[in-house]
């Protein structure tokens, strides 16, 4: 059965989506937010997401600090930053911040988690600038932190971005071939379910599109991969981030669902994003360069 399409996203053109308020962390967030094409006078100044240990509660948990900052070059009409926390590839904790008629945005959280983990956040810093005549004009940038948290019950709770000993490079190993072999699984499934040839794409995790804040993705221009990226995250704000919503079913949250994987093809403009959720659905959009995302149907 060919399922409902969804419009997510709009690229060159102006899209509009209703706002709302949800109550899906402490703070109420935007139901969506649209991209619009980017200002060349405007960039931002700073922008940093970082992850700490806070304080061990006791000797199974320990809490983390996230936070992020940012600071634009001029005031925005809208100012948003929107924050992922991944732990062992799969998502752990939501952080948005939103208001209006600022240029800066600081935003924390404290996260209870426990035992030893790889925790890595991605962070999507967004302005919308308004101009006279209706013009309305974006400004973008992505920033990134990891952790490694080593937990054992034979040393102190420690942690660290870089190994800096040789027993910090074993855990990192450790740990990441135990993420790695996971990601190859959900990869595997995702391309399976959907017959997708790897070979013919470029396949980059969000956790490292922030790799592409200054060069252009692969195949495309600097000036489509600042659409692109700005398109994936609208839409995967709307559709991830606030919740994915099966086809028949209740909306189901995206705690617990696995880190999504941009398909950018190598000969068609076009890309894919990919990811699964909490209960094992496997979720699949599809977006053409300068039209908008769509949900795609899955073979019947």
């Amino acid at each position: 059965m060919i399922k409902k399409i969804h419009y997510i996203i709009m690229l060159s053109v102006i899209g509009f989506f209703a706002l709302i308020l949800i109550n899906t962390n402490s703070n109420p967030v935007r139901e969506s937010f649209t991209y619009f094409p980017p200002d060349p006078d405007t960039t931002f100044e700073s922008a940093k997401t970082s992850l700490s240990i806070l304080t061990q509660e006791d000797e199974d948990e320990y809490t983390l600090s996230l936070k992020t900052e940012s600071n634009l070059s001029e005031t925005a009409y809208l100012r948003q930053d929107i924050t992922m926390l991944y732990e062992e590839g799969r998502l752990l904790e939501t952080m948005s911040k939103w208001e209006e008629n600022v240029k800066t945005l600081t935003n924390r959280k404290k996260i209870k988690s426990e035992d030893s983990g790889h925790y890595e956040a991605v962070s999507y810093h967004y302005g919308e600038i308004h101009y006279p005549n209706d013009i309305i004009k974006s400004a973008q940038e992505m920033s990134y932190a990891q952790l490694y948290v080593i937990d054992s019950p034979m040393t102190p709770l420690e942690s660290f971005t870089n190994p800096t000993s040789q027993e910090e490079v074993e855990w990192k190993r450790l740990l990441d071939h135990a993420v790695s072999q996971q990601s190859h699984i959900v990869l595997k499934s995702l391309i399976d379910q959907f017959q997708i040839k790897p070979e013919d794409y470029y396949i980059i995790p969000l956790t490292k599109l922030h790799y592409y804040n200054a060069a252009p993705l692969p195949g495309l221009t600097k000036e489509q991969s600042v659409d692109a990226i700005g398109g994936i995250w609208e839409g995967l704000y709307k559709y991830y981030f606030l919740g994915i919503q099966p086809e028949d079913g209740e909306i189901e949250s995206p705690i617990g669902s696995t880190i999504p994987y941009i398909l950018l093809h190598k000969e068609s403009p076009y890309l894919l994003v990919l990811y699964q959720t909490k209960s094992g659905k496997n979720v699949q959009l599809i977006q053409y360069l300068n039209k908008p995302i769509i949900r795609k149907p899955d073979k019947s």
